[in-house]
């Protein structure tokens, strides 16, 4: 049997093992590198702090319907009145430019009928009270109104302008109060002396040649309205009787044709009394000396009667706009009578009109009109405002219509 060699593996190489760890050394290499490059492609962000926003100030503002009010009372339509509110900011700082908002709406709103709006902005301390007062001179209608006031709230249209302060309890920030306007011709009303008084005027009576008919203009200078009241026509072989609408109280006016039982002639003299003494289907009055008028057919042009003691006046500086498609109008009266319900237009340069009235403009005072002029807006577009037109059909004469027209430029 030959005996062999046991067989013995091969010496291991020395490049098997020395790959592997150049491989190693070439990673540990790369990374270095990535950590020292200079210049990076853009410069770093800037590490300085930001300026840290102020807080703002906390802020508690309160309402209490205790401390709302209104008057004088009773409210009637065309009077003016004022609101009175206390604000409260129970927050630990004064706060500047806190809007409160004032907002007066009828029950059911009539169409033409123009809501009141007020917003103003005030300073609220951190402990004490602020009394409010705005003044309401709207041309309310009479009957149910609601009344709204509310602190640190505006419309979302103008939170651009007004922005509220954040604030975590809103409950106590709104008031809703319900009013009662009396209408102006209510049976009484506290704008005059407290008396019974109706007269007639020589200018407010138009008696035409060849007409049975006798326009009259009646006049109520009491402070109670006159209902129904009898006009009695006389003359030489010539009578007639016609009864008058509602009269409203302080100077209002009421028109009404006598039929006379013939046709009258040219120059033919007639008397007409009001509310003649004696009668007993009319009102006891204080005096009756001004209850008669005497008239001459044919002496007067047909038409509205003039010298009668109205002059209503329009300044450029009594219409401003508070807010889009709305006109807000002072009206003044020259002369001695309060006047009711008195027509005021507004025109566009393209001839379209709107007819509203004022309803109370008192003599030698002032009268206010928030009039909807939406189908009239148009920015640039020249308004005329006309107080008393003679073509409307509740015209009241007039001493002197040549201040009755005033121009505004829609803004």
């Amino acid at each position: 049997m030959t005996g062999r060699t046991p067989r013995s593996n091969p010496p291991a190489r020395p490049g098997i093992l020395i790959l592997p760890l150049l491989g190693l050394l070439l990673l540990v290499a790369c990374a270095g590198r990535e950590q020292v490059t200079p210049n990076p492609p853009w410069p770093p962000p800037s590490r300085t702090p930001a300026p840290p926003s102020p807080a703002a100030p906390s802020v508690d503002f309160r309402l209490s319907p205790k401390d709302l009010s209104v008057g004088p009372l009773p409210l009637r339509a065309g009077t003016p009145f004022t609101v009175t509110l206390v604000v409260r900011n129970s927050g630990e700082s004064p706060v500047p430019g806190v809007p409160v908002m004032v907002y007066l709406s009828p029950e059911q709103e009539l169409v033409g009928y123009t809501p009141f709006m007020e917003v103003v902005t005030v300073t609220l301390p951190s402990t004490l009270p602020v009394t409010l007062e705005v003044p309401v001179h709207w041309n309310l209608a009479g009957g149910e109104h609601r009344l709204w006031v509310q602190v640190n709230r505006l419309p979302d249209a103008w939170h651009s302008s007004a922005p509220p302060y954040p604030e975590k309890d809103t409950s106590d920030n709104s008031i809703l109060l319900s009013l009662v306007v009396e209408p102006f011709d209510a049976y009484r009303s506290d704008l005059c002396p407290g008396r019974v008084d109706l007269e007639l005027d020589e200018a407010g009576i138009v008696a035409e040649p060849g007409s049975r008919r006798v326009r009259v203009r009646a006049f109520n200078s009491g402070n109670q309205a006159a209902y129904n009241v009898p006009v009695v026509l006389s003359g030489d072989g010539v009578s007639g009787i016609a009864y008058t609408p509602a009269i409203p109280p302080c100077g209002g006016t009421a028109e009404v044709w006598v039929q006379a039982d013939r046709p009258l002639v040219e120059g033919e003299a007639v008397t007409l009394r009001i509310n003649p003494e004696g009668l007993p289907d009319g009102p006891t009055e204080d005096e009756y000396a001004n209850n008669a008028a005497r008239a001459v057919s044919g002496a007067g042009a047909p038409g509205l009667p003039a010298g009668v003691a109205y002059d209503f006046a329009l300044a450029p500086g009594g219409v401003e706009s508070p807010s889009v498609w709305l006109v807000l109008v002072t009206v003044h009266n020259l002369g001695t009578r309060d006047a009711a319900k008195v027509p005021i237009q507004v025109e566009n340069q393209a001839g379209r009109k709107v007819l509203d009235a004022i309803p109370l403009v008192q003599g030698n005072g002032t009268g206010v009109a928030a009039i909807r002029v939406g189908t009239l807006w148009k920015r640039g577009e020249q308004l005329t405002l006309t107080v008393n037109p003679p073509h409307a059909r509740d015209a009241l004469p007039e001493i002197d219509r040549s201040n009755n027209v005033a121009t505004f430029i829609v803004p």
